[in-house]
């Protein structure tokens, strides 16, 4: 019997294997790790517009204005009216 170690794992093959092809076949892909989202958000209150948002956005990250701002929405953004239901509903009598 032949003992390898590979990455920390102990392997005893016997003497007819090939090692070099058992280390490859013993060998794990290297996966890189995802990185961490590192995005800031800004505080959202129901005054502020949608230009004003991503203005806010961009700078707690850093990032440089866009094209998109003279189409962004300069007025309130809109909000949920939690009085309207939003279904109606029908009984069948």
């Amino acid at each position: 019997m032949q003992t390898i170690v590979i990455d920390g794992t102990t392997y005893k093959v016997k003497f007819d294997r090939d090692p070099l092809e058992l280390a490859k076949l013993a060998r794990k892909p290297y996966k890189q790790k995802k990185p961490k989202d590192i995005r800031k958000f800004p505080t959202w209150s129901p005054a502020v517009s949608t230009a004003e948002y991503v203005r806010r956005f961009e700078s707690l990250n850093f990032l440089i204005a866009g094209e998109y701002f003279p189409r962004l929405n300069v007025e309130t953004a809109a909000q949920y009216d939690s009085t309207i239901p939003l279904c109606e509903v029908f009984n069948d009598e």
